[in-house]
Formats: structure tokens, sequence, C-alpha cells
């Protein structure tokens, strides 16, 4: 293989074992696997993590959600955009839906009443992200008029956080979110209302409600609380060794020109494997235990490394992202917040291109 992705299954479980121990047993951990989990591969990990203390699960896709279901029974929730055929098989499957527009609570009543069955619907509330969500009013009034939608089963009240990561997050935004059911929560007893997600984790405690949705914090992208690793690795192989005189150009328009005269190792992977181009002379790669600057243009399927100095083969593993260890045992460590910091990407969407991109081993 020339560039893969390597997911370690023990990393998952751990890591949602201090999620549980940060957030404690009057919590639920809703764990967003959307977008074939964050690129970590969505059957794989709800097969590794359905066990624990996960209480339900959160896709973008009716796709995604026919993956959990094969899985686990525990409930799904669909967050994202349903056509009308999707709608009526979440109502054939038992899905939960987020409900985010007005216009949605008489269509869903109608398709449900036709089949003869119940929604279970999940309302996401505006609270000032502007993203999916109806307003604070809006869902108010569904709440006082829900006698009117017989066939609608309400089972959650959420929103979303504008700066989840900041200490001092929008107080207004939990206010607003709580204000519902100060007014209508005599007609909707024991409905979960969730707002918090990973990077809320041991800043904004307040924020935890009765539940907490969470991927980052499981694929460990950040180290969002203490203990946190990261789950993916990505490896390649150097594919040739080369030696290159001082004024002479690496690869595509000669934008790098060898400063002396170097050695580089030729590694098979690049933009077509989730390796951005806008990581061109920002990052470092690992060989031998070793960080090695990239030099020259990131090609489709190779980048070109700096490798003066080091007696390196072919064939010979290469980390993108991950750890790896030196010839005297030392580990060293590229995260996917270094990636990240060093190129403005964040590392859901790093993390993502790998995992679309790159065949997975689960270790």
């Amino acid at each position: 293989m020339r560039a893969w992705a390597e997911i370690d299954r023990a990393v998952l479980v751990r890591n949602v074992g201090f999620i549980k121990k940060e957030v404690g047993s009057t919590v639920d951990i809703m764990a967003i696997v959307g977008s074939d989990a964050y690129g970590h591969g969505i059957n794989e990990v709800v097969k590794v993590i359905d066990g624990g203390a996960i209480d339900s699960y959160g896709v973008i896709s009716m796709k995604e959600a026919y993956a959990v279901r094969e899985i686990s029974s525990k409930p799904i929730l669909v967050m994202g955009y349903l056509d009308t055929k999707e709608i009526i098989d979440a109502i054939e499957e038992d899905f939960i839906v987020s409900l985010y527009d007005k216009d949605l609570f008489a269509q869903y009543e109608r398709f449900a009443a036709r089949l003869g069955k119940k929604l279970r619907i999940q309302l996401k509330v505006e609270t000032g992200f502007n993203r999916l969500g109806i307003s604070v009013e809006e869902t108010v009034n569904y709440l006082n008029t829900v006698h009117l939608f017989p066939h609608l089963k309400l089972e959650g009240v959420y929103s979303h956080l504008i700066k989840s990561a900041d200490k001092n997050m929008p107080k207004e935004q939990l206010q607003k979110l709580q204000s519902i059911l100060v007014e209508v929560g005599d007609k909707v007893p024991d409905v979960p209302i969730h707002l918090a997600s990973s990077n809320s984790l041991g800043k904004n405690k307040e924020s935890y409600l009765d539940m907490v949705r969470v991927g980052q914090a499981i694929y460990g992208l950040d180290e969002v609380l203490p203990g946190i690793e990261q789950a993916m690795t990505c490896k390649s192989v150097v594919a040739q060794v080369k030696q290159i005189s001082k004024g002479e150009g690496v690869s595509y328009g000669h934008l790098y020109i060898a400063p002396k005269d170097m050695q580089v190792a030729i590694i098979s992977i690049g933009y077509a494997d989730g390796l951005s181009q806008s990581f061109f002379e920002k990052i470092e790669v690992l060989i031998q235990g070793k960080k090695v600057p990239i030099v020259g243009q990131i090609c489709m399927n190779n980048i070109i490394a700096d490798v003066t100095g080091i007696e390196v083969h072919r064939s010979e593993e290469v980390v993108i992202t991950g750890s790896q260890k030196d010839k005297s045992g030392q580990v060293a460590n590229i995260r996917l917040a270094d990636l990240s910091k060093a190129c403005g990407i964040s590392t859901y969407e790093i993390a993502s291109h790998f995992g679309s991109c790159l065949p997975k081993i689960y270790n």
C-alpha cells in the first residue's frame, strides 16, 4: 500500500471513557458519526463505541442512519436535509429527524398521519448561530399548540453554540434555550435539551444540560480534555531517494530552489489522497522518528521531503500525522492540530479528507 490511515480502536474507547467521566452519570452522550465519522469510518466506529457510554447517535443523512441501524439499536437523530421520500422512510424506520423550519410541522404531520404512525422529532432552535433552526418564538408557538400535531413525537430541543471552545460562551444562547422550557415546560415535561459539543467539555459545564453532542472528542482531533488522544494515524512510504544540487528546482513550477546540495525523498501521497496543496512548505512529516520538511509543490500523488543527513531507503514508512519512534525508542508526534495550526484548515476538515481518500486499517 502506498498511503493509508490507521484507526486505533482502543483510543476511541478510551476517549469515550474520558468524556463520560467529565459529564457524569446524569448527562447523556450523543456520538456524532456524520460524514463517515469524520473520516474514521462510520461502521467500524459504531461497532467499537456502541457498547460503552454512548446513548444515541447523530448523523447527517439517511444513508448514515441506515449504516448505524445495522449495528446499533440506540436512537439515531438525522440532523440534515431530508427530501419527501427520506422523511417517509424515516417514519417507517423509526429514526428521529431534526425539525428546523416552521413550514415542516404541518408537512411532517401530514406524512405521519397518512402512514398512521408517529414521527419522532427534535426541534433545532436558532439561538444566534444563523444556520439551520427555527426561532425561539416559533418553537414556543409549536409547543403551545403541540396538540394540533398528534403524529409528531417530540424527543428533544437543541441548539448549537457559536463559540463552543470559548470559556466565555455567549450566555444568551443558553438563556434562550432554557427560556423555552421555562415558558412551556408544563406542556412538554421531561423533554431533554442539549447545546454542548466537544469543545465545550471542561470549559462550559453549564452548557451540558441533559446531553452533550460529541464527535471531535471521540476521535481526538484536538485534546479537548486531558487524556484525549488522536485515533487516526496517516502513513505513506518513500518511493525514491535522490540527490539534487544547489540551485536545482523541485516539483511543479520550481517554486522551491535547493539552497544547497540536498538529499530528498519522494513520498507516495499527495493532494488526491487528502493532503491539501495549502500545506505547501508549511508542514513536516516523520521519517525514522525525525521531523523533516516538505519542499516543493505538493503533487497529486507525491510529496517531496528534505532528508539530507538521514540514511533513508525506498519503502520506508512515513507518518504524515500521528506518532513514530526513532531508533532509540523516543517518540515524535505530528498532530492533526499541528497541521491545522500550520495551514489554517480545521482538524475536522483534514481528518475527513484523509478518511475519505485513504484506505483504512483498524488496529
